[in-house]
Protein backbone atom coordinates (compact mmCIF):
# COMPACT_ATOMS: atom_id res chain seq x y z
CA UNK A 1 0.00 0.00 0.00
CA UNK A 2 2.74 2.26 0.78
CA UNK A 3 4.96 1.67 -2.24
CA UNK A 4 1.40 2.26 -4.29
CA UNK A 5 0.91 5.66 -2.85
CA UNK A 6 4.73 6.43 -3.44
CA UNK A 7 4.62 5.90 -7.19
CA UNK A 8 1.02 7.79 -7.22
CA UNK A 9 3.07 10.51 -5.56
CA UNK A 10 6.27 10.54 -7.71
CA UNK A 11 3.50 10.33 -11.08
CA UNK A 12 2.07 13.78 -9.49
CA UNK A 13 5.53 15.32 -9.03
CA UNK A 14 7.12 14.46 -12.31
CA UNK A 15 3.64 15.81 -13.84
CA UNK A 16 4.25 19.09 -11.79
CA UNK A 17 7.74 19.15 -12.90
CA UNK A 18 7.27 18.39 -16.84
CA UNK A 19 4.76 21.62 -16.89
CA UNK A 20 6.29 23.82 -14.84
CA UNK A 21 9.21 23.70 -17.35
CA UNK A 22 9.67 26.90 -19.38
CA UNK A 23 8.67 26.45 -23.20
CA UNK A 24 10.78 28.07 -25.38
CA UNK A 25 8.11 29.42 -27.51
CA UNK A 26 6.03 31.15 -24.94
CA UNK A 27 6.29 34.85 -24.42
CA UNK A 28 9.14 35.81 -22.87
CA UNK A 29 8.79 39.28 -20.32
CA UNK A 30 11.77 42.23 -20.92
CA UNK A 31 13.38 43.28 -17.64
CA UNK A 32 12.68 46.68 -17.91
CA UNK A 33 13.34 49.48 -15.29
CA UNK A 34 11.25 52.45 -14.48
CA UNK A 35 12.84 55.64 -14.36
CA UNK A 36 13.97 58.63 -16.19
CA UNK A 37 17.30 58.79 -15.57
CA UNK A 38 19.79 58.50 -19.24
CA UNK A 39 21.19 54.94 -17.39
CA UNK A 40 18.09 53.62 -17.28
CA UNK A 41 16.96 54.55 -20.63
CA UNK A 42 20.01 53.39 -22.15
CA UNK A 43 20.03 49.81 -20.47
CA UNK A 44 15.78 49.81 -21.18
CA UNK A 45 16.77 50.44 -24.76
CA UNK A 46 20.25 47.44 -24.89
CA UNK A 47 17.32 44.60 -22.56
CA UNK A 48 14.86 45.38 -25.37
CA UNK A 49 17.00 45.29 -28.79
CA UNK A 50 18.26 41.86 -27.25
CA UNK A 51 15.17 40.63 -26.53
CA UNK A 52 13.56 41.27 -29.99
CA UNK A 53 17.02 40.09 -31.54
CA UNK A 54 16.88 36.49 -29.84
CA UNK A 55 13.34 36.44 -30.02
CA UNK A 56 13.53 37.08 -34.00
CA UNK A 57 16.52 34.35 -34.71
CA UNK A 58 15.55 31.35 -32.00
CA UNK A 59 11.95 31.24 -33.09
CA UNK A 60 10.45 32.24 -29.81
CA UNK A 61 8.98 34.86 -31.98
CA UNK A 62 7.22 36.61 -28.99
CA UNK A 63 8.50 39.34 -26.91
CA UNK A 64 6.01 40.71 -24.00
CA UNK A 65 6.86 43.95 -22.76
CA UNK A 66 5.53 44.65 -18.73
CA UNK A 67 3.09 46.73 -17.63
CA UNK A 68 4.53 50.46 -16.81
CA UNK A 69 6.37 53.29 -18.14
CA UNK A 70 9.71 52.91 -19.45
CA UNK A 71 12.05 55.29 -21.25
CA UNK A 72 14.14 54.72 -24.31
CA UNK A 73 17.47 56.17 -25.25
CA UNK A 74 18.16 55.63 -29.46
CA UNK A 75 16.80 53.71 -32.12
CA UNK A 76 14.66 50.27 -31.60
CA UNK A 77 15.46 48.19 -34.94
CA UNK A 78 12.52 45.58 -35.57
CA UNK A 79 13.18 42.34 -36.45
CA UNK A 80 11.10 39.53 -38.74
CA UNK A 81 8.92 36.98 -37.14
CA UNK A 82 8.27 38.91 -34.25
CA UNK A 83 4.85 39.65 -31.84
CA UNK A 84 5.91 42.47 -29.67
CA UNK A 85 2.89 42.52 -27.12
CA UNK A 86 1.88 44.99 -24.23
CA UNK A 87 1.14 43.67 -20.59
CA UNK A 88 -2.60 43.06 -21.25
CA UNK A 89 -5.42 44.23 -23.64
CA UNK A 90 -5.35 47.53 -22.63
CA UNK A 91 -2.83 49.79 -25.15
CA UNK A 92 -2.26 52.47 -22.14
CA UNK A 93 -0.72 49.70 -19.17
CA UNK A 94 2.67 49.53 -21.03
CA UNK A 95 4.50 53.01 -22.41
CA UNK A 96 7.72 52.91 -24.33
CA UNK A 97 8.73 56.72 -24.39
CA UNK A 98 11.24 56.98 -27.42
CA UNK A 99 13.69 60.26 -25.82
CA UNK A 100 15.55 60.70 -29.29
CA UNK A 101 15.02 58.15 -32.05
CA UNK A 102 12.31 56.18 -33.05
CA UNK A 103 11.04 52.35 -34.12
CA UNK A 104 12.10 51.49 -37.39
CA UNK A 105 12.77 48.51 -39.25
CA UNK A 106 16.09 49.62 -41.14
CA UNK A 107 19.37 50.04 -38.90
CA UNK A 108 20.20 53.25 -40.68
CA UNK A 109 19.09 56.13 -42.71
CA UNK A 110 20.29 54.69 -45.81
CA UNK A 111 19.85 51.08 -45.28
CA UNK A 112 16.76 49.34 -46.52
CA UNK A 113 17.00 45.58 -45.11
CA UNK A 114 14.58 42.91 -45.82
CA UNK A 115 12.16 42.19 -43.15
CA UNK A 116 8.29 40.39 -43.21
CA UNK A 117 6.06 39.02 -40.27
CA UNK A 118 5.74 41.43 -37.05
CA UNK A 119 3.08 42.16 -35.05
CA UNK A 120 2.78 45.03 -32.85
CA UNK A 121 0.26 45.03 -30.47
CA UNK A 122 -1.41 45.85 -26.90
CA UNK A 123 0.69 48.87 -25.99
CA UNK A 124 1.22 52.51 -25.81
CA UNK A 125 4.62 54.24 -28.25
CA UNK A 126 5.18 57.47 -28.08
CA UNK A 127 7.78 60.63 -27.88
CA UNK A 128 9.06 62.05 -24.85
CA UNK A 129 7.52 65.44 -24.97
CA UNK A 130 10.34 67.15 -23.51
CA UNK A 131 11.75 66.65 -27.10
CA UNK A 132 12.48 69.14 -29.63
CA UNK A 133 9.43 69.92 -31.50
CA UNK A 134 8.37 72.61 -33.92
CA UNK A 135 6.88 75.64 -32.97
CA UNK A 136 5.89 78.33 -35.40
CA UNK A 137 7.16 81.23 -33.24
CA UNK A 138 9.79 80.03 -30.93
CA UNK A 139 11.14 76.91 -32.86
CA UNK A 140 10.76 76.97 -36.81
CA UNK A 141 13.44 75.14 -37.66
CA UNK A 142 16.00 73.76 -35.45
CA UNK A 143 13.39 70.74 -33.95
CA UNK A 144 14.24 67.00 -34.32
CA UNK A 145 13.30 65.39 -37.71
CA UNK A 146 11.65 62.23 -37.41
CA UNK A 147 9.01 60.18 -37.69
CA UNK A 148 7.56 57.81 -34.17
CA UNK A 149 7.49 54.62 -35.97
CA UNK A 150 9.09 53.58 -39.35
CA UNK A 151 7.77 50.89 -41.84
CA UNK A 152 10.39 51.02 -44.49
CA UNK A 153 12.18 54.38 -45.57
CA UNK A 154 12.44 55.59 -48.52
CA UNK A 155 16.49 57.44 -48.70
CA UNK A 156 17.19 60.89 -49.25
CA UNK A 157 18.49 60.24 -52.89
CA UNK A 158 15.76 58.42 -53.67
CA UNK A 159 13.47 61.40 -52.22
CA UNK A 160 15.10 63.79 -53.76
CA UNK A 161 14.38 62.13 -57.69
CA UNK A 162 10.62 61.71 -57.07
CA UNK A 163 8.62 59.16 -58.41
CA UNK A 164 10.53 56.11 -60.27
CA UNK A 165 8.76 52.89 -60.39
CA UNK A 166 11.83 50.96 -60.48
CA UNK A 167 12.23 52.04 -56.47
CA UNK A 168 9.31 50.33 -55.98
CA UNK A 169 10.25 46.99 -53.93
CA UNK A 170 8.29 44.98 -51.51
CA UNK A 171 11.01 45.08 -48.70
CA UNK A 172 8.66 45.23 -45.89
CA UNK A 173 5.79 42.41 -45.82
CA UNK A 174 3.48 41.54 -43.57
CA UNK A 175 3.39 43.74 -40.95
CA UNK A 176 0.11 44.25 -38.33
CA UNK A 177 -0.33 47.20 -35.89
CA UNK A 178 -3.43 46.73 -33.40
CA UNK A 179 -4.44 47.89 -30.13
CA UNK A 180 -2.07 50.37 -30.06
CA UNK A 181 -1.60 53.99 -29.36
CA UNK A 182 1.00 55.48 -31.76
CA UNK A 183 1.50 59.16 -29.72
CA UNK A 184 4.10 61.50 -31.48
CA UNK A 185 3.07 64.57 -28.40
CA UNK A 186 3.70 66.92 -31.61
CA UNK A 187 7.18 65.68 -31.37
CA UNK A 188 9.02 64.96 -34.75
CA UNK A 189 7.65 64.45 -38.39
CA UNK A 190 4.77 61.79 -39.59
CA UNK A 191 3.29 59.28 -36.52
CA UNK A 192 3.80 56.52 -38.67
CA UNK A 193 5.93 55.90 -42.15
CA UNK A 194 5.34 53.12 -44.39
CA UNK A 195 7.38 52.73 -46.92
CA UNK A 196 8.36 50.06 -49.63
CA UNK A 197 6.15 47.79 -48.24
CA UNK A 198 3.30 44.80 -48.81
CA UNK A 199 0.53 43.89 -47.10
CA UNK A 200 0.41 45.99 -43.97
CA UNK A 201 -2.56 46.22 -41.68
CA UNK A 202 -3.13 48.93 -38.64
CA UNK A 203 -6.41 48.46 -37.02
CA UNK A 204 -7.85 49.74 -34.13
CA UNK A 205 -5.02 52.07 -33.07
CA UNK A 206 -5.12 55.50 -32.29
CA UNK A 207 -2.71 57.87 -34.56
CA UNK A 208 -2.38 60.58 -32.86
CA UNK A 209 -0.02 64.38 -31.85
CA UNK A 210 2.14 64.11 -35.18
CA UNK A 211 4.30 66.96 -35.34
CA UNK A 212 4.55 68.59 -38.34
CA UNK A 213 4.10 65.73 -40.62
CA UNK A 214 0.85 63.52 -41.40
CA UNK A 215 -0.64 60.84 -38.96
CA UNK A 216 0.05 57.92 -41.63
CA UNK A 217 1.94 58.43 -44.67
CA UNK A 218 2.84 56.08 -47.60
CA UNK A 219 4.89 55.80 -50.82
CA UNK A 220 5.81 52.85 -52.77
CA UNK A 221 2.91 50.34 -51.42
CA UNK A 222 0.83 47.61 -51.71
CA UNK A 223 -2.13 46.46 -50.53
CA UNK A 224 -2.38 48.54 -47.29
CA UNK A 225 -5.14 48.34 -44.93
CA UNK A 226 -6.11 50.91 -42.60
CA UNK A 227 -9.22 50.23 -40.90
CA UNK A 228 -10.78 51.68 -37.72
CA UNK A 229 -8.64 54.02 -36.34
CA UNK A 230 -9.15 57.56 -34.54
CA UNK A 231 -6.38 60.21 -36.30
CA UNK A 232 -6.49 63.13 -34.37
CA UNK A 233 -4.75 66.52 -34.11
CA UNK A 234 -2.40 66.08 -36.60
CA UNK A 235 0.73 68.47 -38.52
CA UNK A 236 -0.41 67.93 -41.87
CA UNK A 237 -2.06 65.22 -43.91
CA UNK A 238 -4.37 62.91 -41.74
CA UNK A 239 -3.68 59.93 -44.12
CA UNK A 240 -1.76 60.28 -47.20
CA UNK A 241 -0.59 58.51 -49.95
CA UNK A 242 2.19 60.17 -51.45
CA UNK A 243 2.89 58.14 -54.90
CA UNK A 244 3.53 54.65 -56.12
CA UNK A 245 0.64 53.22 -54.02
CA UNK A 246 -1.70 50.30 -55.19
CA UNK A 247 -4.58 48.40 -53.84
CA UNK A 248 -5.51 50.09 -50.36
CA UNK A 249 -8.42 49.73 -48.61
CA UNK A 250 -8.83 53.01 -46.01
CA UNK A 251 -11.93 51.87 -44.21
CA UNK A 252 -14.02 53.25 -40.88
CA UNK A 253 -11.26 55.65 -39.73
CA UNK A 254 -12.00 59.12 -37.75
CA UNK A 255 -9.93 61.52 -39.08
CA UNK A 256 -9.98 64.40 -36.66
CA UNK A 257 -7.74 67.99 -36.46
CA UNK A 258 -5.81 67.58 -39.05
CA UNK A 259 -3.80 70.71 -40.60
CA UNK A 260 -2.69 72.13 -37.71
CA UNK A 261 1.21 72.55 -37.68
CA UNK A 262 1.99 72.50 -41.58
CA UNK A 263 0.72 75.24 -42.51
CA UNK A 264 2.22 78.27 -40.79
CA UNK A 265 5.69 76.31 -42.22
CA UNK A 266 4.70 76.40 -45.31
CA UNK A 267 3.58 79.60 -45.48
CA UNK A 268 6.98 81.08 -44.65
CA UNK A 269 9.00 78.14 -47.33
CA UNK A 270 6.59 80.15 -49.88
CA UNK A 271 7.46 83.93 -48.46
CA UNK A 272 11.32 82.98 -48.58
CA UNK A 273 10.86 81.23 -52.05
CA UNK A 274 9.88 84.67 -53.44
CA UNK A 275 6.96 82.87 -54.88
CA UNK A 276 3.17 84.24 -54.64
CA UNK A 277 1.52 82.88 -51.44
CA UNK A 278 -1.68 81.20 -51.89
CA UNK A 279 -3.09 78.75 -49.75
CA UNK A 280 -2.67 74.90 -48.27
CA UNK A 281 -5.23 72.28 -47.89
CA UNK A 282 -3.38 69.46 -47.81
CA UNK A 283 -6.77 66.74 -46.69
CA UNK A 284 -7.47 64.40 -44.28
CA UNK A 285 -6.99 62.10 -46.56
CA UNK A 286 -4.87 62.22 -49.03
CA UNK A 287 -3.42 61.32 -52.41
CA UNK A 288 -0.70 63.28 -53.46
CA UNK A 289 0.25 61.37 -56.62
CA UNK A 290 1.84 60.85 -59.36
CA UNK A 291 1.05 56.46 -59.59
CA UNK A 292 -1.66 56.05 -56.53
CA UNK A 293 -4.19 53.43 -57.91
CA UNK A 294 -6.96 51.50 -57.13
CA UNK A 295 -7.73 52.45 -53.24
CA UNK A 296 -11.37 52.07 -51.62
CA UNK A 297 -12.23 55.05 -49.46
CA UNK A 298 -15.40 53.96 -47.53
CA UNK A 299 -17.23 54.71 -44.07
CA UNK A 300 -14.88 56.95 -42.95
CA UNK A 301 -15.71 59.84 -40.72
CA UNK A 302 -13.95 63.49 -41.30
CA UNK A 303 -14.72 66.51 -38.60
CA UNK A 304 -12.76 69.09 -36.11
CA UNK A 305 -13.32 69.26 -32.56
CA UNK A 306 -13.15 73.06 -32.20
CA UNK A 307 -15.94 75.17 -31.73
CA UNK A 308 -18.10 76.09 -34.52
CA UNK A 309 -16.73 78.59 -36.50
CA UNK A 310 -13.27 78.35 -35.65
CA UNK A 311 -10.42 78.95 -38.24
CA UNK A 312 -7.36 77.07 -38.67
CA UNK A 313 -5.10 77.50 -35.63
CA UNK A 314 -2.20 78.03 -38.45
CA UNK A 315 -3.56 81.96 -39.29
CA UNK A 316 -3.85 83.54 -36.41
CA UNK A 317 0.25 82.64 -35.47
CA UNK A 318 1.04 83.58 -39.03
CA UNK A 319 -1.13 87.18 -38.91
CA UNK A 320 0.70 87.53 -35.13
CA UNK A 321 4.64 86.63 -36.20
CA UNK A 322 4.07 89.11 -39.64
CA UNK A 323 2.19 91.69 -37.66
CA UNK A 324 -0.87 91.29 -40.56
CA UNK A 325 -3.99 93.64 -40.26
CA UNK A 326 -6.13 91.08 -40.76
CA UNK A 327 -6.00 86.97 -40.00
CA UNK A 328 -5.32 85.34 -43.73
CA UNK A 329 -7.11 82.45 -44.86
CA UNK A 330 -3.91 80.24 -46.17
CA UNK A 331 -4.37 77.10 -44.27
CA UNK A 332 -7.40 75.29 -45.06
CA UNK A 333 -9.71 72.30 -44.95
CA UNK A 334 -10.02 69.63 -47.22
CA UNK A 335 -11.54 66.41 -46.47
CA UNK A 336 -10.41 64.66 -49.56
CA UNK A 337 -7.80 65.20 -52.28
CA UNK A 338 -6.87 62.57 -55.85
CA UNK A 339 -4.36 64.01 -56.90
CA UNK A 340 -2.28 61.78 -59.42
CA UNK A 341 -4.56 59.44 -58.71
CA UNK A 342 -6.64 56.59 -61.16
CA UNK A 343 -9.13 53.96 -59.94
CA UNK A 344 -10.02 55.39 -56.87
CA UNK A 345 -13.55 54.59 -54.74
CA UNK A 346 -14.85 57.27 -52.01
CA UNK A 347 -17.81 56.04 -50.49
CA UNK A 348 -20.19 55.89 -47.58
CA UNK A 349 -18.11 58.32 -45.72
CA UNK A 350 -18.96 61.30 -42.98
CA UNK A 351 -17.68 64.65 -43.52
CA UNK A 352 -18.71 67.40 -41.53
CA UNK A 353 -16.08 70.78 -41.72
CA UNK A 354 -18.08 73.26 -39.91
CA UNK A 355 -14.93 76.23 -40.54
CA UNK A 356 -14.59 79.39 -42.10
CA UNK A 357 -11.33 77.79 -43.28
CA UNK A 358 -12.76 75.17 -45.24
CA UNK A 359 -11.98 74.72 -48.83
CA UNK A 360 -13.51 71.62 -50.05
CA UNK A 361 -14.95 68.61 -50.20
CA UNK A 362 -13.59 66.79 -52.62
CA UNK A 363 -10.88 67.73 -55.29
CA UNK A 364 -8.89 66.23 -57.88
CA UNK A 365 -6.17 67.05 -60.12
CA UNK A 366 -3.10 66.14 -62.34
CA UNK A 367 0.30 65.37 -60.61
CA UNK A 368 3.54 64.99 -62.52
CA UNK A 369 7.09 63.68 -61.24
CA UNK A 370 8.84 62.14 -63.75
CA UNK A 371 5.46 60.48 -64.98
CA UNK A 372 2.36 61.96 -65.32
CA UNK A 373 -1.22 61.08 -63.57
CA UNK A 374 -4.15 62.49 -65.03
CA UNK A 375 -7.22 61.93 -62.91
CA UNK A 376 -9.45 58.97 -64.41
CA UNK A 377 -12.02 56.18 -63.05
CA UNK A 378 -12.67 58.38 -59.57
CA UNK A 379 -16.08 57.89 -57.88
CA UNK A 380 -17.12 59.84 -55.30
CA UNK A 381 -20.74 58.24 -54.57
CA UNK A 382 -22.85 57.53 -51.33
CA UNK A 383 -21.39 60.34 -48.91
CA UNK A 384 -22.47 62.36 -46.45
CA UNK A 385 -20.86 66.42 -47.11
CA UNK A 386 -22.09 69.10 -44.31
CA UNK A 387 -20.23 72.53 -43.93
CA UNK A 388 -21.20 76.02 -43.33
CA UNK A 389 -19.02 77.95 -45.40
CA UNK A 390 -16.91 76.51 -48.12
CA UNK A 391 -14.56 77.75 -51.22
CA UNK A 392 -15.44 74.85 -54.07
CA UNK A 393 -17.36 72.11 -52.57
CA UNK A 394 -15.81 69.91 -55.40
CA UNK A 395 -13.08 70.95 -57.45
CA UNK A 396 -12.01 69.00 -61.26
CA UNK A 397 -8.82 69.79 -63.23
CA UNK A 398 -7.97 67.83 -66.44
CA UNK A 399 -9.58 64.40 -65.53
CA UNK A 400 -9.59 61.78 -68.29
CA UNK A 401 -11.80 58.84 -69.05
CA UNK A 402 -11.40 55.09 -70.20
CA UNK A 403 -14.37 54.40 -72.92
CA UNK A 404 -14.13 50.79 -71.80
CA UNK A 405 -14.14 49.94 -68.20
CA UNK A 406 -15.14 53.79 -66.66
CA UNK A 407 -17.39 56.49 -66.15
CA UNK A 408 -14.38 59.48 -66.35
CA UNK A 409 -15.25 61.36 -62.87
CA UNK A 410 -18.47 60.37 -60.96
CA UNK A 411 -20.23 62.45 -58.40
CA UNK A 412 -23.51 60.30 -57.48
CA UNK A 413 -25.65 59.72 -54.59
CA UNK A 414 -24.23 62.21 -52.23
CA UNK A 415 -26.37 64.04 -49.69
CA UNK A 416 -24.55 67.57 -49.51
CA UNK A 417 -25.64 70.15 -47.31
CA UNK A 418 -24.15 73.70 -47.41
CA UNK A 419 -25.27 75.82 -44.13
CA UNK A 420 -23.87 78.87 -45.16
CA UNK A 421 -22.10 80.21 -48.33
CA UNK A 422 -20.02 78.88 -51.61
CA UNK A 423 -17.76 81.67 -51.76
CA UNK A 424 -16.50 80.73 -55.36
CA UNK A 425 -16.98 83.19 -57.95
CA UNK A 426 -19.88 81.23 -59.56
CA UNK A 427 -21.41 79.96 -56.56
CA UNK A 428 -21.15 76.63 -58.02
CA UNK A 429 -21.33 73.00 -56.67
CA UNK A 430 -18.76 71.51 -58.72
CA UNK A 431 -15.94 73.33 -60.64
CA UNK A 432 -14.22 72.28 -63.68
CA UNK A 433 -10.87 73.74 -64.09
CA UNK A 434 -8.36 73.17 -67.08
CA UNK A 435 -4.19 73.00 -66.45
CA UNK A 436 -2.40 74.85 -68.57
CA UNK A 437 0.86 73.13 -70.26
CA UNK A 438 3.63 73.99 -73.18
CA UNK A 439 3.41 72.12 -75.73
CA UNK A 440 6.37 72.67 -78.26
CA UNK A 441 6.83 76.28 -76.83
CA UNK A 442 3.41 76.70 -77.09
CA UNK A 443 0.19 77.04 -74.83
CA UNK A 444 -1.72 74.32 -74.18
CA UNK A 445 -4.24 73.24 -72.00
CA UNK A 446 -5.28 69.47 -70.57
CA UNK A 447 -9.21 69.76 -70.21
CA UNK A 448 -11.57 66.99 -68.35
CA UNK A 449 -12.81 64.40 -70.91
CA UNK A 450 -16.29 63.54 -68.98
CA UNK A 451 -18.15 64.07 -65.76
CA UNK A 452 -20.48 62.62 -65.08
CA UNK A 453 -23.39 64.48 -62.00
CA UNK A 454 -26.36 62.33 -61.08
CA UNK A 455 -29.10 61.24 -57.93
CA UNK A 456 -27.35 63.63 -56.00
CA UNK A 457 -28.95 65.85 -53.02
CA UNK A 458 -28.68 69.15 -52.16
CA UNK A 459 -29.36 71.06 -49.78
CA UNK A 460 -28.32 74.99 -49.34
CA UNK A 461 -29.51 78.52 -50.43
CA UNK A 462 -26.69 79.88 -51.76
CA UNK A 463 -25.70 78.03 -55.47
CA UNK A 464 -26.31 79.27 -58.73
CA UNK A 465 -25.33 76.62 -60.86
CA UNK A 466 -24.73 72.61 -60.54
CA UNK A 467 -21.56 72.50 -62.51
CA UNK A 468 -19.56 75.66 -64.20
CA UNK A 469 -16.29 75.27 -66.41
CA UNK A 470 -13.70 77.71 -65.54
CA UNK A 471 -11.17 78.35 -67.74
CA UNK A 472 -8.05 80.83 -68.76
CA UNK A 473 -8.17 80.00 -72.08
CA UNK A 474 -11.83 80.63 -72.69
CA UNK A 475 -11.88 77.01 -74.49
CA UNK A 476 -13.60 74.53 -73.33
CA UNK A 477 -12.62 72.91 -70.01
CA UNK A 478 -14.89 69.87 -69.63
CA UNK A 479 -15.81 67.84 -73.15
CA UNK A 480 -18.88 65.80 -71.84
CA UNK A 481 -20.87 66.44 -69.01
CA UNK A 482 -23.33 63.67 -67.99
CA UNK A 483 -26.57 65.02 -65.62
CA UNK A 484 -29.25 62.81 -64.08
CA UNK A 485 -31.71 63.41 -61.21
CA UNK A 486 -30.16 65.76 -59.13
CA UNK A 487 -31.90 67.99 -56.84
CA UNK A 488 -31.91 71.47 -54.77
CA UNK A 489 -33.84 71.72 -52.18
CA UNK A 490 -36.14 69.02 -53.02
CA UNK A 491 -36.36 69.97 -56.62
CA UNK A 492 -34.79 68.44 -60.28
CA UNK A 493 -32.04 71.11 -59.89
CA UNK A 494 -29.85 70.32 -63.54
CA UNK A 495 -28.25 73.61 -64.28
CA UNK A 496 -24.86 74.04 -65.88
CA UNK A 497 -22.75 76.44 -68.05
CA UNK A 498 -19.55 77.89 -69.12
CA UNK A 499 -17.00 76.26 -71.24
CA UNK A 500 -18.76 72.78 -71.25
CA UNK A 501 -18.65 70.96 -74.85
CA UNK A 502 -21.89 69.14 -74.60
CA UNK A 503 -23.65 68.03 -71.43
CA UNK A 504 -26.39 65.09 -72.04
CA UNK A 505 -29.22 65.67 -69.57
CA UNK A 506 -31.60 62.89 -67.86
CA UNK A 507 -31.69 59.81 -70.24
CA UNK A 508 -35.32 57.71 -70.09
CA UNK A 509 -36.79 54.98 -71.75
CA UNK A 510 -39.60 53.92 -71.92
CA UNK A 511 -42.52 52.01 -74.99
CA UNK A 512 -38.95 51.09 -76.58
CA UNK A 513 -37.31 54.35 -77.40
CA UNK A 514 -33.96 55.58 -75.43
CA UNK A 515 -34.26 59.69 -75.38
CA UNK A 516 -31.80 62.20 -74.06
CA UNK A 517 -31.36 65.74 -74.16
CA UNK A 518 -28.14 67.40 -75.48
CA UNK A 519 -27.00 70.93 -74.59
CA UNK A 520 -24.18 72.90 -76.73
CA UNK A 521 -21.69 74.88 -75.03
CA UNK A 522 -22.34 78.25 -77.12
CA UNK A 523 -18.54 77.86 -78.72
CA UNK A 524 -18.68 74.16 -79.80
CA UNK A 525 -19.05 73.13 -83.11
CA UNK A 526 -18.03 70.17 -84.12
CA UNK A 527 -20.12 67.27 -85.12
CA UNK A 528 -20.39 64.30 -82.42
CA UNK A 529 -21.33 60.65 -83.36
CA UNK A 530 -23.26 58.56 -80.52
CA UNK A 531 -24.37 55.32 -80.50
CA UNK A 532 -25.63 52.82 -77.23
CA UNK A 533 -23.50 49.81 -76.52
CA UNK A 534 -23.99 46.83 -74.30
CA UNK A 535 -21.35 46.17 -71.52
CA UNK A 536 -18.77 44.98 -73.71
CA UNK A 537 -18.65 47.43 -76.00
CA UNK A 538 -21.01 45.91 -79.19
CA UNK A 539 -23.21 48.60 -80.44
CA UNK A 540 -26.82 48.17 -80.26
CA UNK A 541 -28.03 51.08 -82.36
CA UNK A 542 -27.00 52.85 -85.24
CA UNK A 543 -25.01 55.50 -84.57
CA UNK A 544 -26.20 59.18 -85.26
CA UNK A 545 -25.04 62.45 -86.65
CA UNK A 546 -25.38 65.38 -83.90
CA UNK A 547 -24.91 69.05 -85.23
CA UNK A 548 -25.79 72.02 -83.41
CA UNK A 549 -29.42 72.40 -83.49
CA UNK A 550 -32.41 73.77 -81.73
CA UNK A 551 -34.06 70.25 -81.09
CA UNK A 552 -32.14 69.10 -78.51
CA UNK A 553 -33.62 66.09 -77.71
CA UNK A 554 -32.00 62.47 -79.53
CA UNK A 555 -33.99 59.07 -79.59
CA UNK A 556 -33.11 55.71 -80.07
CA UNK A 557 -35.50 53.33 -81.04
CA UNK A 558 -34.29 49.83 -79.59
CA UNK A 559 -35.68 47.08 -77.30
CA UNK A 560 -33.75 47.18 -73.76
CA UNK A 561 -34.22 45.11 -70.87
CA UNK A 562 -35.37 46.98 -67.61
CA UNK A 563 -32.49 46.83 -64.91
CA UNK A 564 -29.74 46.26 -67.51
CA UNK A 565 -26.40 48.02 -67.56
CA UNK A 566 -25.98 50.07 -71.41
CA UNK A 567 -23.22 52.13 -72.41
CA UNK A 568 -23.92 55.53 -74.18
CA UNK A 569 -20.86 56.55 -76.74
CA UNK A 570 -19.83 60.02 -77.89
CA UNK A 571 -17.39 60.43 -80.50
CA UNK A 572 -16.21 62.61 -82.49
CA UNK A 573 -14.59 60.70 -85.36
CA UNK A 574 -17.51 58.82 -87.02
CA UNK A 575 -17.44 55.31 -86.69
CA UNK A 576 -14.25 55.71 -84.21
CA UNK A 577 -14.81 55.43 -80.34
CA UNK A 578 -11.58 54.44 -79.13
CA UNK A 579 -11.11 57.47 -77.88
CA UNK A 580 -15.42 58.11 -76.91
CA UNK A 581 -16.77 59.94 -73.77
CA UNK A 582 -18.70 56.65 -72.35
CA UNK A 583 -21.88 56.92 -70.31
CA UNK A 584 -23.31 54.26 -68.18
CA UNK A 585 -27.11 54.02 -67.84
CA UNK A 586 -29.13 51.72 -66.08
CA UNK A 587 -32.36 51.22 -67.63
CA UNK A 588 -35.19 51.87 -65.42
Amino acid sequence: MSKTIMYIAGFFLSFLILFSLPNNTQASTVPLSQGTTPEIATKNAAALQNAINQASTSGKKQVTLPAGTFYINGKIILKSHLVLQGASSSPAATKLTMNNAPMTTDTTATSQESTTDITLQNFTLQYNPNMSKYNYLTNPTNFYKDNLLNIGQITPSESNTGYNPTHKKALKTNIKITNMILNANQVGLAVVNIAKADNVTINQTQILNSGLQNGISMTYTSNIKITNNTVKNIGRAGIVQYYGNTKSLISGNKVIDWMQRYGSYHYDAIKKSGQTLDSMQDAAIDSYGPANQTTTITKNQINLSAATGKVNPNNPLIAKKWHLKTVPNYTRYAAFRASGAQYMLYQGNTVNIDSPSTFTFFSTNMRKSNTLTRPKGITVIGNRFTSRNIDYPFRIFAGISDPYTTNGITISGNNIQILGTINNYYRTLIEVHEVPITVNGKPSYYTTDLLSVTNNKILTKNISTLVTGASASKKGTLKLLFLNNNTLNGKTYQISRNYIGTTLKAPSYKNNALQSTIIWNADETKTKYIRVTNLSGKAITSEIALTKTKNPTITFKTKLARGSLIKIQISEVKGNYTNASTVFFKVP
